[in-house]
């Protein structure tokens, strides 16, 4: 007797809601491929995740290139390498135009990204922020 796979058989599945690899039911197949099951733990309905060593990657796209991910910290030293003009203290009645160093009292050294009305966005170590200035 053959232990072919269809839909309403059981199967082994890592379930997106318990977190653990349990008994599904097989609820969707196309061409041959499970691709829809039921947790018969939970009841939730998810896509079919195999055991870990029967994954595969998926194929990637053509043309398409991971990039590498830079951090803030990273953005940010290159950030202050390149920017214009002296450092100075931030101040809300302040004018800033992008590349403006500033040093803020709380979060520290800051390049200025891009202003708009009575707002810039500032890149600090940690993050970019949005501050008020006197720029219209």
């Amino acid at each position: 007797m053959t232990d072919r796979i269809s839909t309403g058989r059981d199967i082994d599945s890592y379930c997106t809601k318990c977190k653990l690899i349990l008994e599904h039911i097989v609820v969707a197949m196309t061409g041959g491929v499970v691709v829809k099951v039921k947790c018969k733990t939970c009841g939730s309905t998810h896509r079919f995740k195999g055991m870990p060593a029967e994954r595969t990657k998926s194929p990637r796209m053509k043309g398409t290139a991971i990039r590498p991910v830079m951090t803030t910290q990273v953005q940010w030293e290159a950030a202050v390498g390149t920017a214009s003009g002296n450092e100075q203290s931030y101040d809300m009645t302040g004018s800033y135009r992008a590349g403006d160093l500033i040093v803020h009292s709380i979060f520290g050294k800051g390049v200025v990204q891009k202003t708009f009305f009575k707002k810039c966005t500032v890149l600090f170590r940690d993050k970019e922020r949005l501050l008020v200035t006197s720029n219209t």
